[in-house]
């Protein structure tokens, strides 16, 4: 019997209407059997052709996770730097919920060294991997990350994807050892969430959905 058959579940849309997104997480050790659990979870998305090219990878190693945290401080901070002092606001989103999400971004620069588990969301294509190719991966590698993420918080647990530490296509390969055949599409940090989760807050249907046609 697997874990998840073990423990009192969250329903799916309970699960998916409170799947915040926690960056703050505890430096407390993830069991390597959530982990794992994590990853078939992942693995049951369905994939173009059914290639199942995903690939994934968990980063427990100091020396990994100190070289992907020094990525991401790089990507975070070209990303925030018009944030950091005027963080605005949204239709959808009042000026001070986005200065707490400006500085939960930053915190978790401050500590993805931290986190206990980075888990790196790859495809493999059998060949040297060209833009075109991994363009095209995304349609079957996203899938599996959502599925991930669902299960992290059945689990009581924090994740959150980011793509700002795989800015350099390169580096990313070398710190983790890739071979010209496999991308990197997300890093996932994952741990015990500092905060609570709770419901999200989205947009009206009436705004996003069209029936057809977008307009008459």
């Amino acid at each position: 019997m697997s874990l998840t058959d073990q423990q009192n579940q969250m329903g799916v849309f309970d699960t998916m209407y409170n799947c915040r997104a926690m960056r703050r997480l505890d430096t407390k050790e993830v069991p390597e059997a959530l982990l794992t659990e994590l990853i078939n979870a992942a693995n049951q998305a369905p994939s173009g052709s059914n290639t199942q090219g995903a690939r994934w990878i968990i980063v427990r190693d100091t020396k990994v996770k100190q070289r992907l945290a020094e990525l991401n401080r790089e990507g975070v901070e070209t990303y925030l730097a018009p944030l950091i002092d005027n963080p605005g606001s949204l239709s959808h989103q009042s000026g001070d919920k986005r200065r707490r999400m400006v500085d939960a971004v930053v915190w978790q620069k401050e500590h993805m060294h931290e986190i206990p588990a980075l888990i790196i969301a790859c495809m493999e294509f059998g060949a040297p991997a060209t833009n075109d190719m991994i363009a095209r991966g995304n349609g079957s590698i996203w899938p599996g990350i959502q599925n991930l993420l669902l299960a992290a918080r059945a689990l009581c647990l924090g994740a959150a994807p980011t793509t700002l530490a795989l800015n350099d296509r390169k580096a990313v390969a070398e710190a983790l050892n890739l071979p010209d055949s496999m991308a990197a599409y997300a890093l996932i940090p994952v741990g015990y969430p500092l905060g609570k989760f709770g419901p999200v807050t989205r947009k009206p249907l009436d705004e996003i959905l069209r029936f057809d046609t977008w307009s008459d």
